[in-house]
């Protein structure tokens, strides 16, 4: 009997990711692009460089995005990201001020970072290629229990929004497969999992 139950729940699962996958490629794909850069020339030439290794003009919206969500989990890791500070044209006056598309750049060439330089990256990305991502800091739940916090991202699309959590599908996998637990889900389709506080203001803010 309990094999039987633990049959019909992976078939469920299979079943509920498929829909997953064919709703985000839908939204994704219908989305309106309005292809956005930091104005960091390092942070932007790190992301035209990382696109031009994983994208091509033949894959739809929703390819693209996956890969890049793909390409942070199997090629970051989790860590104090030292390289944001290396940027040919770092100035601390414009770190201060708005460091994210730094934290962008340190993680796209340095491979490591935490919560929230996982989301710049793939806000840049995801904004160069046009969508309306943007970063969302607040409360995420934790494993043991509780929450904490935690920087994510999200897309609006037609008015509803949509997170995007690499860090978290990148804890969830461990260097296994990559479950897409995260990706372009509602709040409502993880509930308990997130409590967001704001926005974030500047580069990776909501599109006006």
């Amino acid at each position: 009997m309990k094999k039987f139950f633990a049959m019909c729940a992976a078939v469920f699962f299979l079943l509920t990711s498929h829909v997953n996958a064919a709703n985000a490629e839908y939204l994704l794909n219908n989305a309106e692009l309005r292809p956005t850069l930091t104005g960091i020339k390092s942070c932007d030439a790190a992301v035209q460089q990382t696109l031009a290794k994983i994208t091509n003009d033949g894959m739809s919206t929703y390819e693209k995005v996956k890969a890049c969500y793909d390409w942070l989990i199997q090629n970051c890791s989790y860590g104090l990201n030292r390289s944001e500070f290396k940027a040919p044209d770092f100035k601390s006056e414009l770190w201060q001020k708005d460091g994210n598309a730094f934290r962008a750049y340190g993680m796209l060439t340095g491979h490591v970072g935490v919560c929230t330089d996982y989301s710049c990256a793939f806000a840049a990305l995801t904004r160069a290629i046009g969508l309306n991502c943007y970063m969302v800091r607040g409360l995420t739940a934790r494993a043991s229990g509780g929450m904490t916090g935690h920087d994510w991202c999200v897309m609006k699309i037609n008015g509803v929004e949509y997170v995007f959590d690499p860090q978290i599908d990148d804890n969830i996998a461990k260097g296994g497969s990559i479950g897409y637990y995260r990706f372009c889900v509602t709040y409502d389709e993880t509930p308990g999992s997130y409590e967001p506080k704001g926005h974030s203001l500047g580069i990776f803010a909501p599109f006006k």
